[in-house]
């Protein structure tokens, strides 16, 4: 599928720092209290076992760039094994424009690996008889309908909405909240329920919805932004102090940008605001605190007593309802309060993953050995980077005979991941080619109404959407592609009697 059909396009960004260099450089100055010369200590390992995975990474981190032609790596990591750090690695920028690297303050957008802090949020309000994960939809909004008739709201549970099998689809309402920016609750809720179409059956089927509406809802319980009610319930007693749900709030010195490097120009893109930070896909965090949420789920809830009690957490990540696919070499068998259950290499595998232009987000742990994994990268094309660097962790800790067949496995996967990526880069490189000139005409206002919102298409082709910026790059003299770094549109006109009355964008219309 070429570049300018696909909607979910979120690579961006290729590589800057020798990443085997800078983790070489770092454990050469293991030290977790602070700075020696200009170098950032900030790898830690807490053993002599450590201490070889941590070696037996940096030789991984070493093969990759070789087999991607030098191409350069920057991730940060963490390990929790038995109550306790075990090792934390940071290797290369994490915003090589201010010469930021990777550190325990980065704080890195998590995208859908949100739907387990929400999941969360879900379980602890649940206990506390704030919202019942048995009580539905019509329950809380008992006024609300839906324009389809097809959609019965006393027969969607909060359950229903955490696990995907609300048998809800709409897409409008996802594009506003995490793409566009939402207006307000009001502009939500119109949108739930005027776009809102019923799927065949309430079977799984994975989407941003359930989570945004589940927002909504404790919106109006509460009285309070879902966000804050998120730092109260959860960050605040598990002690995640650099996690939030406001870009406003994180640190900008530490957020980790997507980097585009592919135009031969050094780049850093990061298009997300508070408007467009969902319970779906809308926090920020740090490896730091992400150990501290792994640890607590490991422990059955035992290093934070009183928040959720252990048969509340292991219902939280099990097999909650029944999916079946096949994802990096997990074999998903079933989906939890935004956990995923999986098989991997023989091991019960409880995970929660994430990406969204480059930035890639790995979070998962094997309660049986007491195991917990961050992984947190940046990079276009390496999507899949996590997910090997975590795989290649676990075989490595549990002394799996087939590590090497795995690493290959997830290479190859990785190859692909790189290889998609550079073309739709190149297929933007040939239509900047082809210099065909935005017609002046097609400057002006486009309205998409309620369903899209407004476009603004400047004389040089500079397009506005909401959160998103971007150039429309024509192939024609009426059709091209709009890059908005984090995502491309396809564009063309519409016209009636030979005069210009509006644009598509992929499957939405702008009247002009």
């Amino acid at each position: 599928m070429t570049l300018h059909k696909k909607f979910n396009n979120w690579s961006l960004f290729v590589f800057y720092v020798p990443a085997f260099m800078v983790c070489a450089i770092f454990s050469a100055f293991i030290n977790t209290s602070g700075q020696r010369g200009n170098l950032i200590r900030n790898d830690f390992y807490s053993n002599k076992e450590a201490k070889i995975l941590s070696d037996s990474l940096d030789g991984l981190l070493s093969r990759i760039k070789q087999s991607f032609g030098g191409a350069e790596i920057n991730l940060t990591l963490g390990v929790v094994k038995d109550g306790e750090v075990f090792l934390k690695k940071n290797c290369g920028f994490s915003n090589p424009e201010t010469k930021t690297l990777f550190s325990d303050h980065t704080q890195i957008y998590l995208a859908s690996t949100s739907k387990s802090l929400t999941g969360t949020l879900a379980a602890v309000l649940d206990h506390k008889g704030i919202i019942k994960l048995d009580h539905t939809l019509a329950d809380y909004f008992p006024d609300f309908h839906f324009d389809d008739k097809n959609i019965h709201p006393e027969k969607i549970t909060i359950r229903s909405l955490m696990t995907h099998t609300h048998g809800i689809k709409n897409n409008d309402l996802v594009v506003w909240t995490a793409f566009i920016g939402h207006k307000g609750a009001e502009q939500m809720m119109a949108l739930l329920k005027n776009y809102s179409t019923a799927l065949p059956d309430q079977a799984f089927y994975y989407s941003n919805l359930g989570p945004v509406i589940y927002s909504l809802i404790v919106e109006k319980q509460t009285g309070k932004p879902w966000q804050e009610v998120m730092n109260e319930q959860v960050f605040q007693p598990l002690n995640m102090q650099k996690t939030t749900a406001y870009i406003s709030k994180a640190n900008p010195r530490y957020i980790s940008n997507v980097i585009d490097q592919s135009e031969g120009r050094l780049k850093s893109v990061f298009d997300k605001a508070d408007n467009s930070m969902s319970a779906a896909g809308g926090h920020v965090s740090t490896v730091n605190d992400l150990l501290k949420y792994l640890q607590f789920f490991i422990s059955g809830g035992s290093s934070v007593p009183g928040l959720l009690s252990k048969q509340e957490i292991d219902f939280s990540v099990s097999a909650i309802v029944p999916q079946k696919n096949r994802y990096q070499s997990y074999e998903r068998f079933g989906y939890g309060l935004g956990w995923e259950q999986s098989i991997f290499n023989g091991e019960q595998l409880v995970s929660r993953l994430g990406g969204y232009s480059g930035i890639s987000s790995h979070l998962s742990f094997m309660k049986d050995h007491k195991i917990g994994i961050v992984v947190l990268s940046n990079k276009k094309g390496m999507e899949a980077l996590a997910h090997l660097v975590a795989n290649y962790v676990y075989n490595s800790m549990l002394s799996k005979g087939n590590k090497n067949e795995i690493v290959k496995e997830n290479l190859a996967s990785l190859k692909r991941n790189f290889d998609s990526d550079m073309l739709e880069t190149k297929e933007i490189r040939e239509a900047k080619e082809l210099h065909i000139l935005t017609d002046k005409k097609y400057a002006g206002f486009y309205n998409g109404a309620e369903k899209s919102g407004t476009m603004k298409i400047n004389k040089t082709g500079k397009v506005s959407w909401g959160n998103l910026k971007g150039q429309l790059l024509m192939l024609s003299d009426s059709t091209g592609i709009i890059d908005f770094k984090t995502m491309l549109r396809s564009f063309s006109v519409k016209k009636e009697n030979n005069i210009l009355v509006g644009v598509y964008s992929n499957d939405r219309y702008f009247r002009r």
